[in-house]
């Protein structure tokens, strides 16, 4: 199965309800976006269960093309949490950033905005 794309939300002057534009994780094939210097990830997890949202790096390092580590960002049960800008290093080949996501099993919403 593929990624599940999700949009980007431009947060203006009055902000954003985020329950309104937040939208289903895709648990089991991951999610992604089109990367920009000023976009965040928002995560809601719904769950009983804590939740660790992966950021694949494509990127290497080095003349040895040494791989860069994937960035694990944790979510306790019942939280939610705004993730720190994401560099251009997470961003593939076709300009998306992908997600995957291990531990919850339900009720995680996702959005992406730009801040």
């Amino acid at each position: 199965m593929a990624r599940t794309a999700i949009n980007a939300t431009a947060v203006g002057a009055a902000g954003v309800l985020l329950p309104d534009v937040a939208a289903a994780a895709e648990l089991t094939d991951g999610n992604s976006f089109v990367w920009a210097p000023n976009r965040r990830l928002y995560v809601s997890n719904g769950d009983s269960t804590a939740l660790t949202v992966t950021v694949q790096t494509p990127g290497t390092a080095g003349t040895l093309g040494l791989a860069i580590a994937d960035a694990p960002f944790t979510v306790a049960a019942g939280k939610a949490r705004l993730l720190p800008k994401l560099g251009p290093e997470f961003r593939r080949p076709d300009g998306t950033v992908w997600l995957d996501y291990t531990g919850a099993d339900a009720s995680v919403t996702v959005a992406v905005l730009d801040l």
